[in-house]
């Protein structure tokens, strides 16, 4: 039985995000537990903006980020039809800040987080968990996921 109320689960869009989120359901079980799910895109605009111009750029950005929210919202109901489709939430910005926002706003007591995303950028420039951990106001749960080396 789980002493948590209001549990953030923040996931990357890659497959490992069902994984992170099936660890949070989890945790959960039967309680009566407030649940909400964040994606944050990091804004991509200097690493490849010289090939294109920024209007350009700006729809190619804008066409991932919706391909990837269809994505999570397709596996999020096919493997978890109990989590409303209102507590799936997409951001914009640096994703450890947006997380703990997020975290702060919600008054999130644990946020589920996995421990390597999908962007190889992200491992080079340091772990989204590891800058989630500092400053946090509340718990934070690393999952593991499968494949993931350091």
């Amino acid at each position: 039985m789980s002493s948590y109320k209001n549990i953030l689960v923040a996931v990357d869009g890659s497959d490992e995000s069902v994984v992170i989120l099936g660890k949070a359901l989890d945790l959960i079980g039967n309680d009566n537990v407030k649940l909400n799910v964040v994606l944050v895109f990091e804004p991509l605009l200097g690493n490849y903006s010289f090939e294109l111009n920024m209007a350009d750029f700006e729809q190619l950005q804008q066409q991932h980020q919706e391909q990837v929210a269809k994505k999570m919202r397709e596996l999020a109901a096919a493997k978890f039809p109990s989590l409303s489709a209102d507590a799936i939430h997409f951001l914009r910005g640096k994703p450890a800040t947006e997380i703990k926002r997020m975290a702060e706003d919600t008054g999130a007591d644990l946020v589920v987080i996995g421990s390597h995303g999908h962007n190889p950028i992200r491992v080079i420039l340091g772990s989204t968990a590891n800058a989630v951990l500092h400053g946090i106001h509340c718990d934070v749960l690393t999952v593991r996921v499968q494949g993931a080396s350091e």
